[in-house]
């Protein structure tokens, strides 16, 4: 039997990004903000699972070393099956190869062209990203 596979986009959707406004309330800059507390949960449970568990990016690859590194501090790296980076094309080829039959991505784009049998779940930005809030108003 198959082990069920399951995917994970990297930027907003395990590594929460937030934002710095200026006064007029335009974006400024991105901030790591740490994990994401609405997917990492799930992210856990799909490790402790048995699922192949895979990170698909559309970074570039050369941010490999960067990314793997993250990924490493927090304990997570060995477990996954793959890290894959698009490069910046669509993931929809790259899920396929795979077999994903979860994927959990910020960008409604990407969820709205995934493959046949893949089911998408729409990870929340950080709350910075709405208008008029600030990264760290949070708290």
């Amino acid at each position: 039997m198959r082990r069920r596979v399951v995917t994970f986009d990297f930027d907003s959707t395990l590594l929460w990004w937030g934002v710095t406004r200026d006064p007029d309330g335009d974006i400024e800059a991105m901030v790591p903000m740490g994990k994401n507390p609405d997917i990492w949960p799930r992210f856990m449970r799909a490790l402790d699972s048995g699922a192949q568990v895979h990170i698909v990016t559309t970074r570039k690859e050369r941010l490999r070393e960067e990314t793997e590194a993250i990924l490493d501090s927090w304990g997570v790296l060995s477990g996954l099956a793959g890290v894959h980076f698009t490069d910046g094309e669509p993931k929809r080829r790259m899920l396929e190869v795979l077999g994903s039959q979860l994927h959990f991505d910020d960008d409604p784009d990407e969820l709205s062209n995934l493959p046949p049998g893949c089911k998408g779940v729409l990870a929340p930005l950080h709350p910075s990203w709405t208008f008029g809030a600030r990264a760290g108003d949070e708290d």
